[in-house]
């Protein structure tokens, strides 16, 4: 439990925190962005639609061993299509395909600051909402909002295109 889980407020001047194993090299968060190697995610959104992705260098093992060799991880960023709350259910669809390797435990919301406390959401990108993967977001999602979430392995665009 950290202290934007608990006081949601604070998320507006303090960002929450990343788990540096799931991520890149060199991420760090801000309140409304998330920037690998220095690229915004929000921009490379901006200037490459969405979803699209972002390849960097695997972070290294807090106790590696001698011959432990980095290998490439991305960031995927797609954009909230829909928003449904069906039986109590908050169902978000994705613009992307979620690929096995996405790590969405560690999903963020990016774009705007978000002070709503914090939602178990199941993500989907079929229009039925049949088949999800869950994940945690700010319970004020909308549509048009950016989800940013890590991949265990690099991919490609035509991985997380919708056709």
């Amino acid at each position: 439990m950290t202290l934007t889980s608990i006081l949601p407020s604070l998320r507006a001047s303090l960002p929450d925190p990343l788990d540096p194993a799931l991520w890149p090299a060199s991420t760090e968060a801000t309140t409304d962005d998330v920037r690998v190697r220095a690229v915004s995610m929000q921009r490379l959104a901006a200037v490459a639609g969405t979803p699209c992705v972002h390849t960097a260098e695997q972070a290294p093992p807090r106790y590696r061993p001698r011959d432990w060799v980095p290998r490439d991880v991305c960031v995927a960023v797609a954009a909230v299509t829909r928003v449904r709350r069906p039986w109590g259910v908050l169902l978000v669809e994705l613009d992307a395909l979620l690929p096995d390797c996405a790590v969405l435990t560690e999903a963020r919301l990016i774009g705007r600051r978000s002070v709503a406390p914090a939602a178990a959401v199941t993500v989907t990108t079929n229009p039925t909402g049949t088949a999800g993967r869950d994940a945690v977001l700010p319970g004020d999602v909308a549509v048009g909002d950016l989800v940013c979430f890590p991949c265990a392995r690099a991919l490609t665009h035509r991985e997380v295109a919708t056709l």
